[in-house]
């Protein structure tokens, strides 16, 4: 019972986060940058793995510990995507090209502008306690990576 209200959870926490995203972006004019939407596919990863191990662990096809494994793996992949993304936006690093609002003013520069994206991921769109999205779904993602974690390594939620 146990082992699947953390798949229940995990679905509950990234369908909030992603709706979020999208009711921002809609309602709020907080459009989204490439980065901003790779980290949607995470979510969107998430999602549908926890309905699917929902369903698997109710016929016990595959090892609760492997299913679990997986999700941690994809919850941690969320946070680096997060991760990566909020250091952009802190100037910590640089990202891709196509994504920064750094211009190159050369002869081709109307060629230049018109193949990159026009939401710079270096820009922070929207914040909330002075945090940016890309911040909050690193650090949330990063909490739902331990939750899961613990309920790996804790031999009392696991029938090995």
């Amino acid at each position: 019972m146990l082992m699947n209200n953390i798949f229940k959870i995990s679905f509950l926490v990234s369908s909030l986060m992603l709706l979020s995203a999208f009711y921002l972006e809609y309602f709020h004019d907080a459009f989204p940058c490439d980065l901003c939407i790779t980290q949607r596919w995470f979510h969107t990863l998430i999602i549908s793995y926890s309905l699917i191990a929902i369903l698997i662990l109710e016929k016990k096809f595959i090892v609760d510990k492997l299913i679990l494994i997986g999700l941690s793996l994809t919850w941690i992949a969320s946070s680096i995507a997060g991760l990566y993304h909020f250091g952009i936006e802190m100037n910590f690093w640089t990202g891709p090209d196509g994504c920064s609002s750094s211009i190159d003013f050369s002869k081709d520069t109307l060629k230049y502008l018109l193949n990159k994206s026009p939401i710079k991921c270096d820009e922070v769109m929207f914040s909330i306690f002075g945090l940016s999205l890309a911040g909050w779904n690193a650090l949330m993602s990063f909490v739902m990576f331990l939750i899961v974690s613990v309920f790996l390594v804790n031999k009392r939620f696991i029938k090995v």
